[in-house]
This record gives structure tokens, C-alpha cells and sequence, in this order.
């Protein structure tokens, strides 16, 4: 798991300096003046978004009147920030008209005497940020006062007007600065910030399940229309927040959180994101990473999709064999056992010398845990599970304990002094590895949980005991 993260992180640090190997050509030249009145003889630094992160492109030191130059090469289009002593920052944009320009500002009072010569776009840019921070201070005052006045019913609905308001001067002003500068990349980034505008949809109060139609309607206009502002050619939003956060924020916060769900719409946007290698690149990498650093239990099925259809398929030409073969090996450990498969069959000898199959089990639920006792956190888990098989056992609830080692005395010696004995209660191993338990169960560390059902289809995977418990609620009740 540690090795395929790794080698997820390198390939978008990989990504992070594609520009560096670009060639040198005259469109990529640049020639950044920098005048900073009260700040001589200090080093600023020339930095760019990159996803959630930044980066640094170039360093100057300025003169003894606050001026100097970021001259070079190479310069690929995005959003790039002036950096000052005490991380205050400037952001403006680059592209292919926009990489010969002068910013001046004042310390005295940096934001409101920062000025752009030689660029309309970054002097409309600046023009737009100031107005769309004026308009979040007032959002962000308004909610404050929503927040403090909860109570009173009055208050809220009259200041929730006032917010609706503000709301819609923002997205005439981004409709504004769409249309004005059409075909710029100015605007190419103020579409893509721009969230939907979901429409208002009539459906009859007397409606049955009123609520839950019209959240139905929204989310799957949400859903479908999400990133119509975006425009997934545009190389130039790699090097910006934005594309980050839109992707973030619809499939960790807005799709429903079930495979089912995601899938369909992670092949439209990959799709989508086909029209250009690098934003390909990004999204298939930034998809995977997400799925396998997942915590929400049922996504490994997310990350084998990926896996399958676009790495192993060979629809990744970035990929090297080394990734490719530790991606290949991951999976395999994974597919066995997805949540709704039938869970592999195991036929173990149990302690007393008996054969015990799973499949075999006449139970409603029966919770698999893989253990050993020098594991520290076995030794904190198994009593909480033994409490716990206790509360439930003449619910229907089963426990097969696997032990997951050869040291039969070590293994015995833990159980029995313990008491570890029950009739729903089975200690089982399998010395010479005939399941292939560790590949079909993914068991690489120490505890693992499973529950499967009376049909023995894996029904949940990966709990710790406390979330164990809270799934038998739901299943046999407190």
C-alpha cells in the first residue's frame, strides 16, 4: 500500500515540472518587472498554483529601490503569485498574452496601491478579485449574524434574503467578466470557478415525499451539470486551484458516496478530460490517488476501476513497468473481496483439531478476524470483539478467529488463557497458507474485520471494533 502511494505521489511531483522538459521557444519567454516601493534589497520569489499546492518558478532579489526582474524561457500559462517577506502574495495570470507586464504595489498599503502596466487581463484580474472580495466580506459578515440569530426565525429568513442577494450580484458579476473577456484565459478560470446555478424546481407542495423529490431533482441536475463552466482542454487550469477543488468538492462532497454512483461519472469526466494528455494525465492520477487513500469503506471498488480500465488496460503511457507491476499486485490482493462478492472460501483446522468451512456456517452474520497475539493492536481489539460477540451470539452472530501464523503453542497458550472459547466462537488457522487467506483477504497487517452475511457475501470489511459494533446495530439491533 505504502509502495503504490509513493509511487502515486512521484508521478504527480512528475507532472508538477512537465514544463521543464518542454522546449524553449519565443511563445514561452517571459519578462515579469516587479516594483515594490518600501521594500529594498529582499529576496521575492515567483511561485504557481499547482492543484492544492504551490510551487516556487523563480527567485529575484530586489534592488535598493524595491525593484527587479523575473526574466527566463519557459513559462507555461496559469495562476502565478508575486511572494513577499511574511508570505503576503500577489496572484496574477500567464499565458501566451500575458508573459511581458510590470506589478507595482506599495507596502504601505500593499493591496490597494497594486497596480498591473502592460496587461489588461491581470488589470481586469485584479479589478474582479477586489470586487469578489467585497462581496464575500459581506457574505461572510451576513452568515455570522445568521449564525448568532438561529433562534429567531424573523431574523434568519430576513438576513437569508440579504444572502441570496449578495449571491446573485456574484454571479452577475462572474457573467460579466465571462463575457467581456470571451476567449481569454481570464475567463476560461472565472467559468471554471463559477459554481451552477441549480434552477428552481415546481414540484406540488401535496406531493408525497415532497423533500425528498425536490433533493432528487437538484442532485441529479447537480450531478449532471456540475462542471459545465469547466473547460477540460484548457491546459492552463493544471496551474491554478481550481480544477482541484472543483474535483475535490463533487466526488468527496457532492456524488453520493457509493461506487454506483461514482463510477459512471468518473469515466465521463475522465472522458471529458481525454481532449488534452496533461489534463488526462492529471485527472486519471488524481482519481486513483483518491480512491486508494480513501477511508470510506466500499471505495476499493472505485480504485480497482480505475486500476483496470485505465493502468492495467494500457490507457496510462506515463505509467512505468515498476508501477504498473506494483498496481497489478495490489489489485489482485483486492478483487477477492469487494464488498457484495461472495467471500472466498476458507476450510481451516480449528484448536481443538477439527475442520471448520466457512461456507458451511449456519449463521445470520458471521465477523471474521484475522489476528495474532504479539499484535498490540490485536491484544487491545480482541477483548472489545469477545464483549461484543457476547452481547450478540443468541442473535445469530458468529466469530471465526484466524489466526495467522504456525506457532500453534504461542497461538493456544494466548486463547486459552484467556478463555477464548464459545460455541459461535471458532479459533482457526491455516499453518500452510492452503486458503491463500493474506491474498484472498488482503491480510498484510494485524487486526482485519470482515462480516458476511447468512449467504456469506461480504457485507463490510475493515472495521475496527467500534465501527463493528455500530454495523451490528443496524443489523441486530442494541
Amino acid at each position: 500500500m505504502k509502495k503504490i502511494y509513493i509511487l502515486l505521489i512521484l508521478l504527480l511531483v512528475w507532472m508538477i515540472g512537465f514544463s521543464a522538459t518542454a522546449k524553449n521557444n519565443k511563445d514561452q519567454r517571459y519578462r515579469i518587472v516587479v516594483k515594490i516601493t518600501h521594500l529594498p534589497d529582499t529576496t521575492v520569489y515567483l511561485g504557481y498554483h499547482f492543484a492544492d499546492k504551490n510551487f516556487v518558478q523563480d527567485t529575484i532579489r530586489l534592488d535598493d529601490k524595491g525593484r527587479g526582474v523575473f526574466t527566463g524561457d519557459s513559462l507555461p500559462g496559469g495562476v502565478y503569485l508575486l511572494v513577499m517577506p511574511n508570505m503576503r502574495f500577489v496572484e496574477f495570470l500567464v499565458d501566451k498574452n500575458n508573459r511581458y507586464f510590470t506589478i507595482e504595489t506599495d507596502t504601505t498599503d500593499f493591496f490597494k496601491t497594486l497596480r498591473f502596466a502592460g496587461s489588461k487581463d491581470n488589470t481586469a484580474f485584479l479589478d474582479y478579485q477586489q470586487q469578489l472580495y467585497q462581496l464575500n466580506k459581506s457574505l461572510r459578515d451576513l452568515h455570522k449574524r445568521q449564525a448568532k440569530n438561529r433562534e429567531n426565525n424573523d431574523s434568519v429568513r430576513v438576513l437569508q434574503e440579504q444572502i441570496d442577494k449578495i449571491n446573485a450580484r456574484t454571479r452577475e458579476l462572474n457573467r460579466k467578466m465571462i463575457s467581456k473577456h470571451q476567449g481569454t484565459f481570464l475567463a476560461h478560470l472565472v467559468s471554471a470557478m463559477t459554481p451552477p446555478d441549480i434552477p428552481d424546481f415546481t414540484i406540488p407542495k401535496d406531493t408525497p415525499a415532497h423533500d425528498s423529490l425536490m433533493w432528487v431533482r437538484r442532485y441529479g441536475w447537480l450531478r449532471d451539470h456540475y462542471f459545465d463552466g469547466v473547460d477540460f482542454s484548457d491546459e492552463r487550469l493544471l496551474r491554478s486551484p481550481v480544477l482541484y477543488s472543483r474535483l475535490n468538492q463533487y466526488f468527496n462532497h457532492i456524488l453520493i458516496q457509493r461506487p454506483d454512483s461514482l463510477i459512471p461519472q468518473i469515466d465521463k469526466i475522465i472522458s471529458r478530460a481525454s481532449k488534452n494528455d496533461k489534463v488526462y494525465q492529471y485527472v486519471v492520477i488524481y482519481l486513483l490517488n483518491n480512491y486508494q487513500k480513501s477511508t470510506i469503506m466500499g471505495m476499493d471498488e472505485v480504485y480497482v476501476h480505475l486500476a483496470d480500465k485505465y493502468y492495467l488496460s494500457g490507457k496510462t503511457p506515463w505509467s512505468d513497468s515498476t508501477f504498473l507491476k506494483e498496481l497489478k499486485d495490489r489489485i489482485a490482493h483486492i478483487k477477492p473481496n469487494l464488498i457484495g462478492r461472495k467471500a472466498p472460501d476458507m476450510r481451516m483446522e480449528t484448536l481443538n483439531g477439527e475442520w471448520v468451512d466457512l461456507w458451511e456456517l449456519d449463521a445470520p452474520y458471521t465477523v471474521l478476524f484475522f489476528w495474532e497475539p504479539n499484535c498490540g493492536f490485536c491484544k487491545k481489539a480482541i477483548p472489545k470483539l469477545w464483549n461484543l460477540y457476547q452481547q450478540y451470539k443468541n442473535k445469530g452472530l458468529t466469530v471465526m478467529a484466524i489466526y495467522i501464523y504456525d506457532k500453534k503453542d504461542e497461538w493456544k497458550n494466548f486463547v486459552e488463557e484467556h478463555n477464548y472459547i464459545d460455541d459461535h466462537w471458532i479459533n482457526s488457522w491455516d499453518p500452510h497458507q492452503l486458503t491463500n487467506f493474506r491474498v484472498n483477504y488482503d491480510v498484510y497487517s494485524t487486526p482485519v474485520i470482515y462480516v458476511v452475511d447468512k449467504n456469506k457475501k461480504i457485507i463490510a470489511k475493515r472495521l475496527d471494533v467500534k465501527n463493528l459494533k455500530r454495523f451490528l446495530q443496524t443489523k441486530l439491533g442494541k
